[in-house]
């Protein structure tokens, strides 16, 4: 029975799927990413990823995201997203489904979360707050025995992002700090810091620099170093 409940729990995650902010947003292509990192953490210590996204304007009101991470710390990651967005006389406002399935297989541990906000998006500033839960436990738990899964029903979820050019420039940086990106929602006192950076370098072709940094303790407080992880890609729009 546990282990239904926990598959009910991480369908209903994955039918609320939702779109990341990036550094630009809003493209009206098709497009197809490559990213290869490198992260750090305390309890991974150095390991390597490769991601794999694809992006879907659906039409000028809908956007879909697609995403899969694989990491040689022995755990995958996939991602579905979806956000309704409604133009208004000034910049933009959008409902932000998210959701993620994560394989901890190094440590025999599977975990589904999903959440909701609403966005506004200008063309220098990004602002968005949500809620979110989260449920995970071991793989193959069996009836009525000791093994239990995990359920974090509610998550508050929020991002702050700022644009040193109009989102619509070729060329743009981004600093962000929140709980969420494209693969994790943390709780709300485990912010994310992060900043990146991309150039178009023609209609089609789109590479990007992005790093990420966590660190330990409420408000900082605990300036303990947690994690921090550097991508690279590449992204054709067609």
């Amino acid at each position: 029975m546990k282990n239904n409940v926990f598959w009910v729990i991480a369908a209903l995650c994955i039918l609320s799927s939702g779109i990341q902010a990036q550094v630009q947003s809003g493209d009206s292509l098709y497009a197809l990413r490559l990213d290869l990192g490198y992260s750090y953490n305390k309890t991974y210590s150095h390991h390597f990823n490769a991601d794999i996204g694809a992006f879907v304007p659906i039409n000028r009101h809908f956007e879909l995201q697609a995403d899969v991470r694989l990491s040689s710390a022995n755990f995958y990651t996939a991602a579905a997203q979806l956000r309704p967005k409604f133009p208004l006389k000034v910049g933009e406002l959008y409902i932000e489904t998210r959701a993620a399935y994560r394989a901890i297989v190094r440590n025999n541990i599977q975990e589904a979360t999903g959440g909701l906000s609403l966005g506004y998006r200008m063309q220098y500033i990004n602002v968005q707050i949500g809620c979110g839960m989260r449920v995970f436990g071991p793989y193959g738990m069996k009836y009525h025995s000791s093994d239990r899964f995990i359920l974090e029903p509610f998550i508050v979820l929020y991002r702050v992002e700022a644009f040193v050019r109009p989102q619509t420039s070729r060329w743009n940086i981004a600093m962000a700090i929140g709980n969420i990106d494209n693969w994790q929602m943390e709780r709300m006192w485990q912010p994310i810091f992060m900043l990146g950076g991309r150039f178009d370098a023609d209609r089609h072709w789109r590479v990007y620099l992005s790093s990420e940094c966590k660190p330990t303790g409420m408000f900082h407080l605990n300036a303990a170093f947690y994690a921090a992880d550097l991508r690279a890609g590449v992204e054709y729009r067609f």
